[in-house]
């Protein structure tokens, strides 16, 4: 029986916040300054009451695929994605002024992450095992988790640029692109971004909480590879 993917509902008016979406997809993209960059998560955070927040990387938490495979994903305009660009102006040594872009912030929808899980399921004929692990899980339907990977390198490639950068700049010589930061310190910003949403949107001591940790900051965990908040 067919099933109708759930996605989840981008209105009109919240999209003079997350801007328009990239023809053919599901892609909404935004740029701006750094504070905005904070005002466009904390509206995410409120409209969608925290199911929008999670990163690419972090897809693989319900959905047992690389990051090459979310990127194929959205460029298909099978999940939904929302991309914030910092931007700042420049003058070139020619002296004209151009944007520069910085890679963007991508935040997901959890629940959208939950329903590709469940339809992976379906697909390859998957009942729940009890007390079957994750790690178990995962193993069990790695064979057709591979089918929403990119099949190419060059496939892979595209998808990455389609996440990367904006489709419409491609071309425009007085837009440019810096190279990604730090991954780490990436990492780290998107943490401390949604930290001080929740900390904006929670009340009592939900919001305490998340006040509390920005106050003692983070530290980076050589072994597991991920910034932890301090204790």
């Amino acid at each position: 029986m067919f099933i109708q993917f759930p996605f989840i509902e981008v209105p009109k008016d919240l999209r003079k916040i997350v801007g328009e979406p990239t023809p053919g997809t599901r892609a909404y993209r935004r740029e701006g300054t750094h504070e905005e960059c904070g005002q466009w998560l904390e509206a995410l955070g409120e409209h969608y009451k925290g199911d929008v927040g999670i990163s690419p990387a972090g897809v693989s938490m319900f959905v047992p695929v690389l990051r090459a495979g979310v990127h194929k994903r959205i460029k298909d305009g099978k999940l939904t994605a929302f991309f914030f660009y910092i931007t700042r102006v420049e003058n070139t040594f020619f002296g004209t002024r151009r944007k520069v872009k910085l890679r963007p912030y991508i935040v997901l929808s959890v629940s959208e992450c939950k329903a590709w899980a469940a339809e992976m399921k379906r697909r390859a004929g998957y009942v729940d095992e009890p007390g079957e692990t994750l790690m178990e899980q995962r193993k069990r339907l790695k064979p057709v988790a591979a089918a929403d990977e990119p099949k190419t390198r060059k496939e892979a490639e595209e998808a990455e640029e389609f996440v990367d950068a904006d489709p419409k700049d491609k071309g425009n010589r007085k837009v440019r692109y810096e190279e990604a930061l730090n991954t780490e310190n990436r990492q780290q910003d998107m943490f401390l971004l949604l930290a001080e949403a929740m900390a904006a949107m929670a009340s009592g001591k939900k919001a305490e909480i998340y006040r509390k940790r920005l106050e003692k900051g983070m530290e980076w965990d050589k072994k597991e590879k991920t910034w932890k908040w301090k204790e």
